[in-house]
């Protein structure tokens, strides 16, 4: 720091010549006031320099003072500079001029608040750091202005390019229209000439894969094959093929290429350092070069270098053909480029240098045009130069879009085949008929294997619905039925079932499962899974809903119901309802819940302490024959006759013993009620024993399995078939009796316990004995069934007679009435008596048909009359 000297530091001169004065005061005197001049001399100039170097302290204040405001109005105009930016329009049009504007202003206005007692230099200085810090925002402010500029016009650009894409891909309008209907969106943006020659090219690639897309949705094998690398293989493998025949340690004797892609050296190092800078680092050149003999490397490189090379040809106006491609690996993008361009009888090694053909002899005496059709035909020949319109697309793009479009190909391909094989799947699962072989084998989508699994599967599937569409059929005219102990039939049924509710709403398949069962008297498996469900549920709606379904069933299909897997369970469950509901009064919803908690584990222990009870043991003790035959006494009053419990004593016994099991069981069931557990256990006895009128012993004896509860009734209500049956049977094997019975034995429960045909033993009386058929018997209630229709149809076709013989007699009498009326003469009364006479006649001509005097008829009869 330079210190300025005062008056402190340096001794002044008077100004006066210290001469004295004549008249002056006594030297005593003079001194003094010499010396007091000296002081007010030496005070004087102590302020002077007190005010100069204040007014220097001024200054520099003034100085710092303009500095610090400086700096605060730079920082506050790149705050300005972001805030402003945030509040600028969308376009960002203007944006410069208009923060400039400002900035140009609010600097005005500083300079003029803040430079004045500056000297020049000052504020010289101040100014080129306003100017500078100018300039420094106007580049921001440009570029950012450029920026959303830009991005503003390929916004709206894009959004009116999208629409015209759109209507390429939908073959909209003419796509060279379309096209320059893009073309002028472009120019119409007020954007630099370079950034719309950059969106030209861009466009001429996105219209031609517009086209290209819509093509592909029309004819998927011809687009594929207008951008196809024909030669087998992409564009890289037919490269490498070419280069070196796949060989990763190939080598150029008369040049540095080497490798799978025959990579000079320079372009090696560069591709490698420019694309993977991960395996470069830290290697040689010469260890990079060696990774030439990297095959997977190479191939990367190839690749990469052809889409570099495809980009060059592009903006080079050269069409990215699959040869020109290739030539532009081997010569170069440069080197191919001024082939192409060149006149096809120039001399190559006028275009591309006598070195490029000393180091490829064969190059010799070639034309350009030679070369071009060389490189083409290396690669696969002229058809795979794409059409003028997709040239303009990359060759990475074209590339891309073929993959992808083989890919999307054979996709929709296996999507289509597998459409149509699962519409055969569900013909075939719904309605298998023969007739659907000769549509697969037509089909071309489907491939042989497809056609091979589909026609085994309609084989079987016929073989497997023989009979469906029948029993169908028979279900719709009210005339289904089958035996529900005929495995095979019950097959059939099951299918036809399946079929009728497949699609049907929740209303129609209750109603279509009603029916069903109705007719055919078979409960379907999946009916069967529902109704044990709904058995065992803890939820007592869902209880109740199953027994009232069960209660319908059972009646419905009584055979199929005892039959059914699980059935015994809800059959127990059942008849613990109806007692509750029919004989105690309770709701259903109320019997469900009693159904619901009989069956809670936290009451185990009391069940069993039930029957251990002294009122239960006694209960039980009571039950004897008589309380048992009293229990088949359906009359109002019990005037009926009481049954007699089996053939034998032992029978008897047997049945007593059953009872009391079954009654044991039901108070457990219904939780100690005596009155329910009674009513519980007569439902559950007589579900497997009940009065036979088939018994030798009579017509009135309870026995287990009688034929009456095991078979179904007739449509008449009645069992007779059975007897006539075994009549006609009985008679076939050549053995007459008065009169045949019907006797359950072992056979008989293990035929119902495995859901077949009940056999039973056949007896008959014979000179007054009763003796025992070696052979046992089942009924057919099928063909009880099939009887009693021929009968309905037969009474319902001489009922039609009857109507059509009535309709003609009515109009018979009628004419006769008239013509009598009309022929005679005479009163009313006179005709009235006629038209009866005649409408009588009539009458008597049907009854007793003939002539109504027979003395008088035949030949030669004469006379007579009334």
């Amino acid at each position: 720091m330079v210190n300025i000297p005062t008056s402190r530091d340096v001794g002044y001169a008077g100004t006066r010549s210290g001469r004295i004065a004549p008249n002056g005061p006594t030297p005593m005197v003079g001194a003094a006031i010499a010396n007091a001049g000296q002081q007010v001399v030496q005070a004087a100039y102590n302020i002077n320099d007190l005010r100069t170097q204040e007014q220097a302290d001024v200054l520099n204040d003034k100085s710092n003072t303009v500095s610090t405001n400086l700096n605060k109005f730079l920082n506050e105009e790149e705050q300005s500079f972001l805030k402003a930016r945030e509040g600028s329009s969308e376009s960002g049009i203007g944006f410069t001029r208009q923060f400039m504007e400002g900035y140009q202003q609010r600097a005005n206005d500083f300079a003029k608040a803040n430079f004045e007692g500056l000297n020049e230099d000052a504020q010289t200085g101040y100014l080129n750091n306003i100017l500078a810090r100018g300039n420094s925002l106007f580049e921001k402010a440009s570029a950012y202005e450029n920026t959303v500029k830009g991005e503003y016009y390929d916004r709206s650009t894009k959004q009116s390019l999208d629409g015209i894409r759109t209507s390429i891909q939908s073959n909209g309008a003419p796509y060279e229209d379309l096209k320059k209907q893009g073309l002028a969106a472009i120019d119409a943006t007020n954007m630099p000439e370079p950034w719309k020659a950059e969106r030209r090219a861009q466009w001429d690639s996105d219209a031609a894969e517009s086209k290209w897309k819509w093509e592909f949705s029309q004819n998927p094998k011809a687009a594929l094959a207008s951008i196809s690398p024909n030669g087998g293989g992409s564009v890289v493998d037919r490269i490498i093929g070419i280069e070196s025949g796949g060989n990763d340690n190939a080598q150029n004797p008369t040049s540095s290429a080497g490798g799978a892609g025959q990579f000079i050296d320079s372009t090696w190092l560069s591709m490698v350092k420019k694309y993977r800078p991960d395996v470069a680092e830290g290697k040689s050149a010469q260890d990079i070069l060696a990774m030439k003999s990297d095959g997977s490397l190479s191939r990367d490189m190839t690749a990469r270098y052809a889409q570099e090379n495809s980009a060059f040809l592009q903006n080079q106006g050269v069409a990215t053909t699959d040869g020109n491609v290739y030539l532009a690996h081997f010569l170069g993008p440069r080197g191919a480029a001024q082939v192409i361009k060149a006149d096809p009888n120039a001399p190559i090694a006028s275009v591309v240098g006598p070195d490029v053909v000393g180091a490829n002899p064969f190059l010799n005496g070639k034309t350009a045009g030679d070369v071009r059709a060389w490189a083409e035909k290396k690669m696969g020949g002229a058809g795979t130069t794409p059409p003028s319109d997709y040239s303009k697309i990359s060759y990475e793009r074209r590339d891309q879009l073929y993959k992808q479009g083989e890919q999307d190909y054979a996709q929709e391909q296996t999507r289509q085949r597998t459409a149509i094989k699962d519409d055969f799947n569900l013909q075939i699962a719904r309605n298998p008929q023969p007739q659907l072989e000769s549509q697969i084998l037509r089909n071309s989508t489907l491939d042989n294997g497809d056609k091979a699994s589909l026609i085994n599967a309609l084989h079987t599937a016929v073989k497997e619905n023989a009979g469906v569409p029948e029993l169908i059929s028979a279900i719709g005219a009210g005339k289904g039925s089958i035996n529900a102990f005929d495995g095979e039939q019950t097959k059939v049924a099951e299918k036809a079932y399946d079929r009728m509710i497949t699609g049907a709403s929740g209303e129609d398949k209750q109603a279509i499962t009603s029916g069903f069962i109705a007719q055919t008297g078979y409960i379907p498996k999946a009916v069967q899974a529902e109704l044990r469900r709904g058995s065992i549920s803890t939820d007592a709606a869902a209880v109740a809903q199953s027994m009232q379904a069960a209660d319908v069933l059972q009646k419905n299909a009584p055979v199929s119901f005892s039959a059914m897997d699980g059935g015994a369970a809800v059959q127990k469950k059942l008849d613990l309802y109806r007692s509750y509901t029919r004989d105690m009064g309770y709701s259903a919803d109320e019997a469900a819940k009693r159904l619901v908690d009989a069956d809670n584990p936290e009451k185990a222990a009391q069940r069993e302490a039930l029957l251990k009870s002294k009122t239960v043991a006694d209960a039980v003790k009571l039950v004897d024959s008589s309380t048992i035959a009293a229990s088949f006494d359906d009359s109002i009053a019990g005037w009926r006759t009481n049954p007699s419990l089996g053939p034998t004593p032992a029978a008897e016994a047997a049945m007593v013993a059953d009872y009391r099991s079954l009654y044991q069981e039901a108070i457990v069931d219904a939780g100690g009620d005596l009155t329910v557990a009674k009513k519980a256990a007569d439902q559950r006895f007589q579900r497997t024993y009940g009065v036979t009128s088939f018994t030798p012993m009579g017509s009135n004896v309870v026995v287990k399995y009688p034929p009456e509860k095991v078979y179904p009734a007739a449509p008449d209500g009645t069992h007779t078939y059975i007897q006539t049956q075994l009549n006609e049977v009985m008679k076939a094997e050549g053995v007459s009796a008065d009169q045949f019975f019907l006797q359950p034995d072992d056979i008989t429960g293990q035929d119902v316990r495995a859901g077949k045909p009940p056999r039973y033993a056949v007896f008959y009386k014979k000179d007054g004995k009763l003796e025992r058929f070696n052979l046992p018997f089942y009924a057919d209630p099928e063909a009880s069934q099939k009887f009693f229709q021929e009968q309905k149809e037969g009474r319902v076709r001489a009922s039609q007679q009857r109507m059509t013989d009535n309709r003609d007699r009515t109009i018979e009498e009628g004419k006769a009435v008239t013509d009598a009326m009309n022929s005679t003469v005479g009163p009313a009364w006179m005709k009235a008596r006629a038209a009866q006479t005649a409408q009588e006649k009539l009458r008597m001509q049907e009854m007793m048909p003939g002539p109504l005097n027979p003395s008088t008829a035949g030949v030669g009869g004469g006379g007579g009359g009334f």
